[in-house]
């Protein structure tokens, strides 16, 4: 799987409220394009779009250089994490301003930086969740639950295949992402012989922030199971 663990929307400056809000109903309609400003070289290959009306959306940076991005599945399935070219040549390390426009009326949240592709185990768990409560009265009767939600999981067991940089994505986005359960950008094109393909793109948190991760006996490899419930 391809997933965005370090969102550097939250390091950029001027970024409208509603592009880093988790709830994807936080659109985003004063403008179809809003720039925002990197004070440090950061490294970007990918961007996370969720909840827009949006067929495209376009990368720019200050030098001019653009990248197109096309939405082909309808919502709720295009939330989820998209692959860019590189924004800059040769090490695409990037400082200064990006222009993020769209051909749409609103968009709710945007991430952008450096995606992880982490191999996953052969057995997937995929499912549903559903925040209704029924109840069964005492003559055996069911009456539905009242409001209530529903999505889909996936559970990708990851053995030993989270090295260094993969740590060190976690270890920073900790603080102001996953300890807080801001769903993650992925990218299940690896897996698409084992998934829906409505599944190909998702934006889902974990079902508890990421805790212990195990280690390999002698190299710096770590196992973890990420246990995925679909955002909104």
């Amino acid at each position: 799987m391809k997933i965005l663990i370090n969102d550097k929307m939250f390091m950029a400056e001027n970024v409208p409220d509603e592009i880093i809000t988790p709830a994807l109903s936080d659109i985003y309609e004063d403008s179809n394009t809003f720039t925002i400003n990197f004070l440090t070289n950061e490294k970007i290959n990918c961007i996370g779009i969720g909840n827009t009306d949006a067929t495209m959306v376009t990368i720019e940076n200050s030098d001019g250089d653009i990248r197109t991005i096309a939405i082909t599945q309808p919502a709720p399935y295009q939330n989820g994490l998209y692959l860019i070219n590189t924004l800059y040549a040769g090490d695409y390390e990037y400082g200064g301003s990006l222009k993020i426009s769209h051909n749409g009326t609103y968009i709710g949240r945007v991430g952008i930086g450096e995606y992880r592709t982490i191999g996953t185990g052969i057995t997937k768990e995929i499912g549903f969740y559903t925040t209704t409560e029924t109840r069964k009265t005492l003559q055996g009767q069911i009456i539905p639950g009242a409001g209530g939600y529903c999505g889909r999981t996936i559970d990708v067991d990851v053995r030993y295949k989270i090295e260094n940089e993969i740590y060190e994505d976690i270890a920073k986005a900790y603080p102001s992402q996953i300890q807080k359960q801001i769903p993650f950008f992925l990218l299940f094109d690896d897996e698409q012989h084992k998934v829906p393909a409505t599944m190909l793109h998702f934006y889902a948190h974990t079902k508890k922030p990421i805790d212990k991760l195990q280690s390999d006996i002698y190299r710096f490899k770590y196992s973890y199971k990420f246990e995925f419930i679909e955002a909104f």
